[in-house]
């Protein structure tokens, strides 16, 4: 039987149940969970799927993040394989269904973030600032359980920045999910700020 991945990978995962993961994703690499153990991400784009393998190793010392396993290359392209983190992703319709719930929990995620504290100034994307920003701050890669946050995934866009680098991205998210705009001020109000629309615009384009 022909191998659908580089042995590397085969070997770890083999014996597991494979499911392609379709929903909740925009890069365009393939993504494939195995059990509750693995996700293996395959992309043509190698160097941006090794700055999210790097950028895992380095940020998951910090926060509650999946942790690195396997990166490699084959035939033109990239496969990383990290830890499988359990939660419900923040797109699912228990809080699509439920916004005022959904906010509290971007507020909770965002503040865990932002409060962490960050000894190795490894990735600064912004000396002006000293804020743990994830970068692509949207609800499907924010996790929680029990109405708890208990992780974040797809941190490749992470490093010290602006903390409008997530506002902007979490306003962007919660207004695409629920299809409205109708939550963004209490959003606003919940996070304690002003809606900036040269950062919004900034970090958004």
């Amino acid at each position: 039987m022909n191998k659908m991945f580089p042995e590397t990978i085969e070997i770890i995962v083999k014996g597991l149940v494979m499911n392609e993961i379709v929903d909740c994703h925009r890069s365009g690499d393939l993504v494939y969970a195995f059990g509750n153990q693995y996700i293996l991400k395959v992309s043509d784009d190698v160097l941006r799927l090794q700055s999210e393998y790097e950028k895992d190793l380095w940020i998951s010392q910090y926060i509650s993040s999946p942790k690195p396993i396997k990166f490699l290359c084959d035939n033109n392209k990239a496969y990383y394989l990290r830890e499988y983190l359990n939660g419900n992703i923040l797109c699912s319709s228990e809080y699509l269904n439920n916004p005022l719930l959904l906010i509290d929990l971007l507020v909770d995620a965002i503040t865990i973030l932002h409060n962490t504290k960050v000894n190795d100034k490894k990735y600064i994307l912004d000396k002006e600032y000293n804020t743990l920003t994830h970068g692509d701050f949207c609800l499907p890669n924010i996790l929680a359980i029990d109405n708890k946050i208990v992780g974040f995934i797809d941190l490749g866009d992470s490093g010290i920045g602006d903390p409008w680098r997530d506002y902007a991205w979490s306003i962007w998210s919660l207004e695409y999910n629920l299809k409205t705009k109708d939550y963004t001020p209490l959003l606003l109000k919940k996070l304690n700020i002003s809606f900036d629309e040269e950062k919004y615009k900034k970090y958004i384009n």
